[in-house]
């Protein structure tokens, strides 16, 4: 049971690790080079045009669920207001090209079509609620407190001198030393809940369960995609599988929406990084939305339904999106995942020695 647990707990966290590391490495480069009057300027408002852009932006990066969240932290921080954040969130993992094209050739041009409106409105509608629900969280606190000090530097007259690679250099530092010690260890929370659910309840008993339609309901299906960590491009063709065996298209879209942008590990990390009510609007979101676009595909679709799902015909499709999709060797997926787990485990030992210091400290004010 151990070993199982350790096997499943370092799969989570190298499926999911590159792409953390990479998104620390943009969230650096952010850092040095968007100063955050511009990007207040741009998404630090509560204008559709702002929801709009990081709905595109998101859709046109492949990072999944756990990878996006340094990401849209760093967006939030540097001015973005919880609606375009949220948007983003959303956006990112759940649509993406070669995931269209993996969609149109494995479930049919109806179910992708639905997907593609999903990959676009959704994240607008819980963008628009971010805005409308937020409440204190709708701006950073570090954006909050620079707002206080008043302090407005003339476009015009602000002129850094340092060096691009030095710029370059301090920004990844900044991605990998703040950012990345403070989210790597919910991460690690969230990875080893998720290891400890799929080692108690096995991954092969949750499939079995998926593949049987009569079982399956759209709820289910919800709180199933909840709770597993979902690759949209990689899971797209167990999807269809799932279709072809019988299961609703309204499972099947249901699934590939819910999965993909929720995971124990990030809903944790918003938790603890945002704030409560931003989960809760994120969660609860998810959750409604993706029981209701099930609800309606399948009045739409289930009926007439054919899967049209047939390998020798969709290879040429299958083959643009493995060309259009990034893949890594499998070293370096390794090397992402030691340095994620060493972060996390740096940032909660920190926390326990800060926690002894004071221990020690309130010991030696008593004896006084």
């Amino acid at each position: 049971m151990i070993i199982r647990f350790l096997y499943v707990f370092w799969d989570f966290l190298v499926i999911s690790s590159e792409w953390i590391v990479i998104s620390l490495i943009l969230s650096g480069i952010i850092h040095a080079f968007v100063r955050p009057q511009v990007l207040q300027k741009s998404i630090g408002n509560k204008k559709i045009s702002s929801l709009i852009k990081t709905t595109i932006s998101g859709a046109i990066l492949p990072i999944c669920s756990c990878g996006v969240l340094p990401l849209a932290l760093s967006l939030y921080r540097t001015g973005a207001y919880l609606g375009p954040t949220l948007s983003f969130l959303v956006a990112t993992p759940i649509i993406n090209p070669a995931a269209i094209i993996v969609a149109f050739a494995m479930l049919g041009k109806e179910v992708t079509f639905i997907y593609i409106l999903c990959g676009i409105f959704l994240p607008l509608i819980i963008g628009i609620l971010g805005n409308i629900f937020g409440g204190k969280e709708l701006i950073a606190p570090e954006v909050l407190k620079l707002q206080s000090m008043n302090i407005k530097i003339p476009e015009n007259t602000y002129i850094d001198k340092t060096p691009w690679y030095k710029k370059l250099y301090n920004g990844i530092l900044w991605g990998f030393n703040n950012l990345g010690i403070e989210i790597s260890r919910f991460i690690l929370v969230g990875t080893l809940f998720g290891a400890i659910l799929l080692t108690v309840v096995p991954q092969s008993f949750v499939m079995q369960y998926l593949s049987n339609p009569k079982l399956v309901s759209i709820i289910g299906i919800t709180l199933v995609g909840c709770m597993m960590y979902v690759c949209a491009l990689g899971h797209i063709p167990f999807i269809a599988a799932l279709i072809s065996a019988g299961a609703s298209p309204g499972i099947a879209i249901t699934f590939l929406i819910t999965g993909v942008a929720t995971n124990i590990s990030e809903l944790i990390s918003i938790y603890k990084l945002i704030g409560k009510r931003t989960l809760i609007i994120y969660l609860f979101s998810m959750l409604f939305f993706g029981i209701l676009i099930g609800y309606i595909t399948n009045i739409l679709l289930a009926n007439n339904f054919i899967p049209i799902f047939d390998l020798s015909s969709s290879s040429k499709q299958i083959e643009l999106a493995n060309n259009i999709n990034i893949t890594f060797p499998d070293w370096f997926k390794n090397i992402c995942a030691v340095v994620v787990l060493f972060m996390g485990l740096y940032s909660w030992f920190m926390i326990i020695v800060k926690k002894i210091k004071v221990l020690i400290s309130r010991g030696k004010e008593v004896k006084c």
